[in-house]
């Protein structure tokens, strides 16, 4: 699914050039894009309509509420940027448009954030580029209990970046990491799976990765498995 959904390539039937554009009717409103941002991620319903049914110049019609599909484009071009709306509503009506349209990496940006004790959770995947490297050294040093660690005055320090935990570890100083070689963890992280074992006022938690770490982190940066809970 990873490799599916990240692809930016595509080979369509006939040639078509990616940069021609398509007119698109959902549900009476008109939208015009092009075939590139339709097939940026393939196998979603987008993606095999144009390629199935499309020939230049004509239109597609989609017997859809219009209301959210401008964003669904929104997050065919923006990919990982793409921000969900702050409204609650608004982001469960998208999470359906997103089930419709086959893109269950949108449906995932839409799941609500509210974590609780015994949830089993992920990262969230547009966290993972910032965590990484946090993560691994998080892993490395053992001194460590919270992953967020800053200089002053030649001394290391740790704050969390969502609230007010502090630590003041003794051994940070001493791991100099080579991250490219630590580059696998990112690939890693889309797999690992946790336990919520407590929360940590309104912003944070503390979660128990599968790969026995245990790490206080935002709720921001986790999304909840649905249905899934520790028994």
């Amino acid at each position: 699914m990873e490799k599916s959904q990240n692809s930016m390539s595509f080979s369509q039937e006939g040639g078509s050039n990616l940069s021609e554009r398509v007119m698109l009717n959902v549900g009476g409103k008109k939208f015009e894009t092009t075939v590139a941002t339709l097939t940026r991620i393939p196998d979603t319903v987008l993606a095999v309509m144009v390629s199935d049914r499309w020939k230049t110049g004509d239109e597609i019609f989609i017997d859809r509420d219009p209301k959210h599909f401008g964003k669904v484009l929104n997050y065919l071009r923006d990919g990982d940027h793409f921000v969900v709306p702050a409204d609650t509503e608004a982001c469960e009506e998208l999470k359906r448009e997103a089930h419709f349209y086959n893109m269950p990496f949108l449906a995932e940006l839409c799941l609500p954030m509210n974590v609780d004790v015994a949830d089993i959770v992920q990262w969230k995947r547009d966290a993972i580029e910032i965590y990484w490297r946090p993560f691994v050294r998080y892993m490395v040093d053992d001194s460590l209990s919270l992953p967020f660690i800053y200089d002053r005055n030649n001394h290391t320090l740790a704050r969390c970046i969502a609230c007010e935990e502090f630590q003041d570890p003794k051994c940070s100083y001493l791991f100099d990491i080579n991250y490219t070689a630590w580059e696998p963890m990112r690939h890693h992280m889309y797999n690992m799976t946790g336990e919520v074992t407590q929360l940590m006022g309104e912003n944070c938690c503390i979660v128990s990765w599968d790969n026995g770490q245990q790490i206080h982190l935002p709720r921001s940066a986790l999304i909840k498995l649905p249905g899934m809970q520790h028994q």
